[in-house]
């Protein structure tokens, strides 16, 4: 339930920072959030596994900042291929 939350919070924070006058609705928002905290994790556990393993009271943190950062990834693509 905490990765669904960490999904929604991050996929608005990202796609209000890639474009300032986006307006999607909750769904989009929760998608990109989603695609977003996938890469996010894959590249938290392919390169920095060893890192956060020695730090697990910060565990969910390090989701929701590695998920904005790819939701913000995802959001400026998808705002590339198709502009307002």
């Amino acid at each position: 339930m905490a990765f669904l939350v960490i999904a929604l919070v991050a996929g608005l924070g990202g796609c209000k920072t890639a474009v300032y006058s986006w307006r999607a609705n909750l769904i989009g928002f929760f998608f990109i959030g989603l695609v977003g905290l996938f890469l996010s994790q894959l590249m938290l556990f392919s390169f920095l596994k060893e890192y956060v393993e020695k730090l697990p009271q910060f565990h969910m943190l390090f989701n929701l900042i590695a998920a904005y950062v790819g939701s913000f990834v995802v959001a400026a693509i998808i705002h590339f291929i198709k502009p307002l």
